[in-house]
């Protein structure tokens, strides 16, 4: 699948004041000089797994086939979690075994993981804590180079998945769902589907609802938010709670894994 030279991405929550991410890129080019390095998202907040699949549910299906994807959101850095590469089919996943390569494989509906546990796909450095530059870049960078990925170890089958929280749609009629995540802006992305909202209600007014009471009315646009709370579709065909060019997050204190209801506009019964 993977051409000569292809394209390589980063996503990490290392940020860009320390070099990490460069010495990553340096590993990757001294390897690999052809390949095309590409930052997806250096900024994810510090230890926020979920953060980081999200990064690379919305990216990852739109770079060319064969692209190879490297994650490190990795708290577990230095312990006995694994290194693996996950091949899709379609793309390449490499990143510690955490759960924060799932979602991206959720999105491409097959897999095929192994450990990364061949020595000739790492490079050695004293110091246990730099992953991604000792051993996920230098694997992307073989990788790029057109290896086997089966070579760089044993098949593996019980890869870590973050759980995807699926809406219900109940009995009165409305949609139960959650929280996923909380973007740079402080919209609060939600579980529910934009396309499971309208076979349920059709045509009706649709709002979400927080466990405070406080409502967010769906709309056509950010801009068209017209109460201190609105609801949009974004760009992943999801419904998010947003505030007019506020963050929605500070508006409610909600967080990651809350509930929330999609209800009509009509109080429930």
């Amino acid at each position: 699948m993977a051409g000569e030279a292809p394209t390589i991405t980063l996503t990490t929550d290392f940020g860009f004041a320390d070099g990490t991410v460069g010495a990553m890129i340096g590993v990757i080019k001294s390897i690999c000089p052809a390949a095309e390095v590409v930052n997806l998202a250096s900024d994810v907040p510090a230890h926020d797994i979920r953060r980081g699949a999200w990064a690379l549910y919305q990216a990852v299906p739109f770079f060319p086939e064969g692209t190879i994807h490297v994650a490190v959101v990795d708290p577990g850095v230095g312990t006995r979690r694994r290194a693996i590469l996950v091949d899709t089919g379609r793309e390449y996943l490499i990143g510690p075994d955490n759960g924060l390569l799932s979602w991206a494989w959720r999105v491409a509906g097959r897999r095929q993981a192994y450990a990364i546990e061949n020595p000739s796909y790492r490079i050695s450095r004293v110091g246990v804590t730099f992953d991604g530059r000792d051993l996920f870049a230098p694997a992307a960078a073989h990788v790029a180079l057109g290896i086997d990925p089966a070579t760089v170890g044993p098949v593996i089958r019980d890869a870590i998945e973050l759980v995807w929280p699926e809406p219900r749609v109940q009995d009165d009629g409305r949609i139960a769902g959650e929280i996923l995540v909380v973007d740079h802006f402080g919209n609060m992305i939600t579980n529910i589907p934009m396309a499971l909202a309208a076979d349920t209600f059709a045509d009706a007014n649709v709002r979400v609802e927080l466990p405070d009471g406080q409502t967010a009315p769906l709309g056509p646009s950010y801009k068209a938010i017209s109460t201190e709370l609105g609801a949009v579709i974004n760009g992943s065909g999801l419904i998010e709670i947003a505030g007019r060019e506020r963050s929605a997050h500070e508006l409610t204190r909600r967080r990651p894994g809350d509930r929330i209801m999609l209800c009509t506009g009509e109080s429930p019964a």
